[in-house]
């Protein structure tokens, strides 16, 4: 028999209200929180039972729609960080299967990501790393489930290989979400590895430092006038694009760039494209064609033009 409780909605203590606290307080909720906005025990009850409220972990409740990265994270007993944690921010990033999980000082009961009721230290998980802050958790106020962006990048760089997180800070740099100068110090990125946030996408910045490793100096998002940018020239007559994103072809997408190889190929340029699979995970295949493609005119890697 199922269990029905008279609705605890006023005008006063609505939905929208309830999620509108819950954003403000950076994605969940306490139990007191919730009784200091007037929800009683049975009025708890009746969201949960309603789905209106999820609780990740005793005490704490989120929105229903909350990412389960989040949810996982918060029945861990912290913030999203890492790869997760960036994706959320929009910034390109390698991911993984491990839940990055950052936790204040005074953490403590911390769960598993999947059963509140199993206490983490006595049931490692070796999908789960502990990022811990240093700093206590505030009392009161907002406590964002996901890490904010420069923290979320600093857990990331712990376990990044170098190359994704030059291409992950390109990202930050392109989007203009954090001084270029002082990324590169806090990361330890020299200025020849080429992270300025020109290219337009991780995937060209990965692209591109492992060109300037292999010897090679394309200019970047050069103009055509009448066909657009490209991503990449080299000498005179070679463009490489690369798709930035991991599903990039659409019907229109895929007619866009044909035509526009096209009308390169007219001016005696020869297009060569990449997606974001091959950059990333097919690296080798990539880096053999590059070679073999400047190696057939050594010059392209080399020439010097103003205008193509």
């Amino acid at each position: 028999m199922s269990t029905s409780y008279p609705s605890p909605l006023t005008p006063g203590r609505t939905i929208g209200r309830l999620y509108d606290e819950v954003e403000r307080l950076g994605g969940a909720i306490r139990t007191r929180e919730l009784h200091a906005l007037g929800w009683s025990r049975a009025g708890i009850s009746h969201l949960l039972a309603r789905r209106q409220l999820i609780r990740a972990r005793s005490g704490w409740f989120v929105r229903p729609g909350t990412a389960r990265a989040v949810i996982h994270a918060v029945r861990v007993g912290g913030q999203l960080s890492g790869a997760h944690a960036l994706a959320a921010h929009g910034i390109w990033c390698l991911r993984d299967a491990t839940l990055h999980v950052r936790v204040p000082l005074n953490a403590c009961q911390m769960r598993t990501a999947t059963n509140p009721r199993l206490r983490l230290s006595q049931h490692p998980d070796a999908r789960i790393a502990v990022h811990w802050t240093g700093v206590r958790a505030p009392e009161v106020g907002p406590r964002p489930v996901v890490a904010p962006l420069l923290d979320a990048l600093h857990d990331y760089a712990k376990v990044a290989p170098r190359d994704m997180l030059l291409a992950t800070v390109g990202d930050v740099i392109h989007q203009h979400l954090a001084d270029r100068a002082a990324l590169l110090s806090r990361f330890g990125i020299s200025e020849w590895e080429g992270v300025d946030g020109v290219c337009e996408s991780g995937t060209e910045t990965l692209f591109f430092v492992r060109m300037l490793r292999m010897g090679l100096h394309p200019w970047r998002q050069v103009a055509y006038p009448g066909i657009g940018r490209v991503d990449f020239q080299f000498g005179s007559h070679l463009v490489v694009e690369v798709d930035g994103a991991t599903f990039h072809d659409t019907a229109a997408q895929f007619a866009r760039d044909r035509a526009k190889d096209a009308l390169l190929a007219q001016r005696g340029v020869r297009v060569l494209r990449f997606s974001h699979d091959q950059v990333v995970t097919e690296w080798s295949n990539v880096a053999e064609t590059m070679r073999a493609v400047t190696a057939v005119a050594a010059p392209l890697g080399s020439t010097r033009f103003d205008t193509p």
